[in-house]
Parts: C-alpha cells; structure tokens; sequence
C-alpha cells in the first residue's frame, strides 16, 4: 500500500488582506484550527418517468450557487485585535493557504477570494489564555492558486 501523501494542520493557514495594491496577506497568528469549506447550492426537483408516470420520481439537482468558508479558533492575539476588529462586517480578501515542508512538496498553494468576517468570538477561561472564534464567509468567486 501506498503512503498517502498528508499535510499537518500546522501548514493550513488563514491569511488577510490589507487592501493595498499590491496587497499584502498576513496570517492570522494563533489559530490552533482552521477549516476551509466549499459548498455547493442546490435545488430538489423530482422527475416521473414519462413511461411510467406511477414509479417514484427520481431527484434532480440543480446548481443553485457556490460559497467558500472560512473558520478559525484558537488563542487571542491582542498585536492582531485592531485588524481582526477591522474586518468584521467588511468585504476583504482572504486566502487559506495548504503548504508543506520543504523537500515534500506534493501539491501547495491557496484558496484565494473576497470574503468578510461575519462572527468574532473572544472569550478565556480563568487560568487559561484568552481565545478567539472566526467565522468567515465568501462574498464572491475563489479561486485556487498553485504555488509557483
């Protein structure tokens, strides 16, 4: 059996950008979890067999649109506060960026597209250090992007 070829989280990043031309991205420091979710829309239509018009329909989809998430915790870093505060309810651009250690490249690269940050959450724990929740979703197309 082959050994499948596997990333470590540690290679999954969110990143922002600044708005600049040419922008500038800058991960999101402290996130312990991300995940990247591309979903596609779809309507239910169930079609009869003319043919046999009392067999049980069969469903039909139809593509009624595309959306790309981002999601993120992890812990609170207070140098990113005044950025992450910024974003919220702001049409920016994002990338989730898969990279690998150097030497074992399989595929790399990003996700890349407009996108705003719908849910800030922070909290902590006594004796604990403070965290933080992001909930990012696309507004507009992504794009993947193979790293050069």
């Amino acid at each position: 059996m082959a050994r499948p070829a596997i990333v470590k989280g540690t290679y999954v990043d969110i990143l922002i950008g600044n708005g600049a031309i040419p922008e500038v991205f800058t991960a999101v420091c402290g996130l312990t979890t991300r995940s990247f979710t591309h979903q596609v829309n779809t309507a239910d239509q169930f079609v009869r067999d003319c043919a046999d018009p009392e067999d049980v329909p069969h469903r039909r989809l139809t593509v009624t649109g595309e959306q790309w998430d981002l999601a993120g915790e992890g812990l609170y870093n207070r140098a990113q506060a005044a950025t992450i505060r910024g974003a919220v309810g702001v049409t920016r651009s994002y990338r989730f960026v898969v990279s690998e250690p150097a030497g074992d490249a399989v595929e790399d690269g990003f996700y890349e597209g407009p996108a705003m940050l719908t849910n800030l959450q922070l909290g902590g724990s006594d004796g604990e250090f403070g965290s933080v929740s992001l909930q990012i979703v696309s507004d507009g197309a992504w794009s993947w992007e193979a790293a050069a």
